[in-house]
């Protein structure tokens, strides 16, 4: 009776314990670029839900590009070339090239929420969010060439799978010794009122933080850097 006692007191701690990470789910997250293999729980501000999509070249006297004008867009990614972005906009995914030309609707994606970055170990996989029949927010991945949704399967009992989902649902990516970010800005306007809104922001490695957006009153958010780390995607609100 003794033994039988003692085997349940040892055996609570072991319960108590949270779940581990699901190392299937976080090995194929992680061969997602920009995503961090330390993410915390906090999420950005994204006060650009949608917008257009704008690209600026880190530098000094650089001014953000606007590629596109008729708004509604929103997470945008580089695709494997660095030419042109891949973006969402009303559940179909759009191809928006560098040169400024008219975006295509490359197919209806209606489950896709967001998306992440490129696959580093295939060039045509897209990590991406959906949700599913239950309403709930997952991790997939897309394959741009065919539209094939793939979902990935996590611990929904694993705090660690869930730190990782909130990661990708925020807006921080970080490259290497790069990292982006948005940050809330606050302004005065006229009528003794003031402006909150979010520019994008560059840090690489110790250096000082770059704005990249410089929004002045106009919110920019979901940042995302080319493949050759010489741009950086962003999407900036109406207002």
């Amino acid at each position: 009776m003794k033994a039988i006692v003692m085997l349940c007191i040892l055996a609570l701690p072991l319960a108590a314990q949270p779940k581990k990470k699901t190392e299937s789910f976080w090995s194929k997250v992680l061969r997602v670029a920009g995503i961090s293999a330390n993410p915390t729980a906090l999420r950005g501000p994204d006060t650009a839900a949608a917008g257009d999509v704008w690209v600026a070249t880190p530098g000094p006297l650089t001014a953000p590009q606007r590629l596109t004008r008729d708004g509604g867009y929103y997470s945008p990614v580089f695709d494997s070339g660095g030419q042109s972005i891949l973006v969402l906009k009303s559940g179909n995914l759009f191809r928006v090239p560098l040169t400024g030309d008219v975006p295509t609707k490359l197919r209806s994606l209606p489950g896709l929420t967001k998306l992440v970055g490129l696959s580093r170990d295939d060039e045509d996989q897209l990590l991406a969010l959906a949700r599913d029949s239950q309403n709930t927010v997952r991790a997939v991945l897309l394959s741009i060439r065919t539209g094939a949704v793939t979902p990935l399967p996590h611990d929904p009992g694993s705090r660690e799978d869930g730190l990782l989902l909130v990661h990708l649902a925020g807006w921080e990516r970080v490259y290497g010794d790069v990292r982006l970010y948005c940050e809330e800005e606050e302004k005065d306007a006229p009528g003794g009122v003031s402006i909150r809104f979010t520019d994008v922001y560059l840090k690489r490695g110790s250096n000082a933080p770059v704005n990249l957006s410089n929004g002045n009153g106009m919110s920019s958010c979901q940042p995302s850097l080319s493949p050759d780390g010489k741009r950086v995607a962003f999407i900036r609100g109406d207002r």
